[in-house]
């Protein structure tokens, strides 16, 4: 099944809703433009346009319900009510904020600001900034943990993953990659955190325990954000430059299928039923399913 959402502008991550309302809800930041769309991915249109923002560049559902997103310029953070479509509050953040998530007990926020090298932790239930950890060059990518105990950076420009303590607020480890890390994403059960290296089309597959590199697996060239499905089966790498995604069995670590896709693969996100990946291709301005 292919879909695509057309009129989309500077696509970078996009995050579904199940079953709100008797649709699938996929919403895309859209950084050229500024806005965020609302797409129902049953019917395969746009359904309505989020405005309001300079340079949106990340988008994180909560596990409240609730649209959070960064936006680059503004060094903002933001928060979006998708039932009434709108911005519902915005905070100061550091510099160049990149990715965002809350933690699963809904406690607290984090987000990666890739100017100031640094990670800002901010009170949900207040949205004021607690605390800002320093993290390494460039950090970008951002994962949490289940458990909600870690935050895992990939820094671009360190060529390293930070491993930060969410209870105790700082650094606890900083694990090379020889490589411009730009996204991590840590499987269901919390054993392993991937990340992708841009330059060498790779993804390292990173122990949590022992925060040892397990494997190294090969991708197509310049890969961006990656995941793994819901059900813990598959392993998936947006390949920009190479235009496909990379599958691989997650159990195995062996290669199931390269499929081409639009162009610029980037951002992926999943059906809670594993059964669909919906993917942005930012030069094609458009989705993939």
């Amino acid at each position: 099944m292919a879909l695509r959402a057309a009129a989309l502008a500077f696509l970078l991550a996009l995050c579904p809703v199940p079953d709100l309302l008797a649709a699938t809800w996929v919403y895309t930041a859209n950084e050229g433009d500024g806005t965020v769309s609302v797409i129902d991915a049953d019917a395969g249109k746009k359904r309505a346009t989020i405005r309001g923002l300079r340079a949106p560049h990340n988008i994180h559902l909560g596990p409240d319900g609730m649209l959070y997103v960064t936006d680059g310029p503004a060094n903002q953070a933001i928060k979006i009510d998708p039932d009434k479509l709108r911005i519902v509050a915005r905070w100061e953040v550091g510099r160049g904020p990149a990715h965002i998530f809350m933690t699963p007990d809904q406690r607290f926020i984090a987000n990666t600001n890739t100017e100031s090298g640094d990670v800002t932790i901010t009170d949900a239930s207040t949205l004021q900034p607690l605390t800002t950890i320093p993290v390494g060059k460039s950090p970008h990518g951002l994962a949490i943990s289940p458990d909600g105990k870690f935050a895992y950076v990939a820094n671009l420009s360190s060529k390293d993953l930070a491993v930060v303590d969410l209870k105790e607020r700082k650094l606890a480890a900083a694990i090379p990659l020889d490589d411009a890390a730009v996204q991590a994403w840590v499987d269901p059960q919390g054993k392993f955190v991937y990340v992708t290296g841009l330059n060498s089309g790779q993804v390292f597959k990173i122990d949590t325990a022992t925060r040892k590199m397990v494997a190294r697996l090969p991708v197509g060239k310049l890969p961006a954000q990656l995941g793994v499905t819901p059900d813990g089966k598959y392993l998936i790498s947006c390949d920009q430059e190479s235009a496909q995604l990379s599958i691989y069995d997650a159990a195995t670590d062996k290669l199931v299928k390269q499929l081409p896709l639009g162009t610029w693969t980037h951002g992926i996100s999943f059906s809670p039923d594993s059964k669909y990946a919906f993917v942005t291709n930012t030069k094609s301005d458009d989705v993939s399913v």
